[in-house]
Formats: C-alpha cells, sequence, structure tokens
C-alpha cells in the first residue's frame, strides 16, 4: 500500500513537472533591436552596378518565444544615389524599403555571449526619387539568412554586430535582354546596433 501511495505521488508530481515545463515553453518575447546597416551589394544588377550604397538603418522586433526559438518582424531602409545615369534614367536615387518576417534561434555561448542564428522572407519596395519628385517603384520579395553576435552590456541591453546575405527579387516590365539586370539585387549586411531584452 506505501508503494502504492508513493508511486501516485511520484507520478502526480511527474505530471506537474510536465505541464509546469509546457506552460513555460510558448511565451511572448520583448527584444527589439535598432541598428546601423553597411550594405555591401554585390552581381550584376542595376542596384550594384548603377548606384552607390549609404548606411541605412534597420529594426526588428522578436514577439513570440518557443524554447530558445524567436519570431519577429523587421524593417531595413537604405539609400541609394544614381551613380550611371544611362541605366537608372532620370533619377537622382532609390530607397529600399524591406519588411520582413523572420525565425531566429538563440544559442548561448558564455555568460555575457550570444549567437542568433536566423532566416526570413518578406516584401520590398524599391522607389526612385529626383529633386523632391517620385518616379515610380519596382515591388517585390526579399530572402535572408544570417546571424547575429549580441553582448551583454547591462541587465536588459546588449549590443550586437550582424551579418546577413539577403536576396530581392524585384518585377520589371522591360525588353527582355534587359529583365535580368533589373529583376534582382544581391547584398551582404552588415549590422552593428543595440538590442533591448
Amino acid at each position: 500500500m506505501k508503494f502504492k501511495v508513493l508511486f501516485f505521488l511520484f507520478f502526480l508530481q511527474f505530471i506537474y513537472s510536465q505541464e509546469t515545463e509546457n506552460k513555460n515553453l510558448v511565451k511572448f518575447n520583448h527584444d527589439i533591436r535598432f541598428n546601423a546597416i553597411v550594405p555591401l551589394n554585390f552581381g550584376a544588377n542595376f542596384l550594384n552596378e548603377s548606384n552607390d550604397s549609404n548606411v541605412g538603418v534597420g529594426t526588428n522586433f522578436s514577439f513570440l518565444r518557443i524554447d530558445n526559438f524567436k519570431l519577429g518582424a523587421g524593417y531595413d531602409f537604405i539609400y541609394y544615389t544614381t551613380s550611371d545615369i544611362t541605366r537608372a534614367g532620370n533619377v537622382n536615387g532609390a530607397a529600399l524599403h524591406t519588411f520582413y518576417g523572420d525565425v531566429s534561434y538563440e544559442i548561448k555561448v558564455l555568460e555575457k555571449l550570444n549567437i542568433e542564428p536566423y532566416f526570413g522572407f518578406g516584401g520590398a519596395e524599391l522607389k526612385f526619387r529626383s529633386t523632391g519628385r517620385n518616379f515610380g517603384k519596382q515591388t517585390g520579395n526579399n530572402l535572408r539568412i544570417g546571424f547575429n553576435t549580441d553582448y551583454k552590456l547591462a541587465k536588459r541591453l546588449s549590443a550586437f554586430v550582424g551579418v546577413c546575405y539577403s536576396h530581392y527579387n524585384l518585377d520589371i516590365n522591360t525588353s527582355p535582354e534587359f529583365v535580368s539586370f533589373y529583376d534582382n539585387a544581391k547584398m551582404i549586411q552588415i549590422n552593428i546596433g543595440l538590442k533591448i531584452h
């Protein structure tokens, strides 16, 4: 009889432990990143060969956490100055807006050091401007993969440096021989900023 009671109590404790663990498995997260972006465009495409990139800005908000996985959303803004008017036309520059969702995974390396790989997908708009006037836009999608390295400065503040490969597919209506030049963009982004958690 004592054995049955002990077994029953052990079983109840095991079930309670499992329920407690599962309740904490999914929770709301509140990591916010603010960063500068150094874009390094490459390849035979319009953004790389006909424009000079400027330092951009970005932000990312992770709102849901499942164990060490985080679900988030972000926005990047990068401005380009036209360097080749023969291919860019009568515009002074272009603004690249990227909106995306992402999934990341937090890996603790040391007490104050984390690495967070991620991948994401979203939409993009490339808006053309010249002396205060809009000259249309291209829309498309963006695929990204990268990682951030976080170093904890205080209880709720970290500095981070990250690298991201970002690929853009853009809609274009032009002669077939020019499509491959205007319908894509590729870049490596160096991200430097602060994370509030």
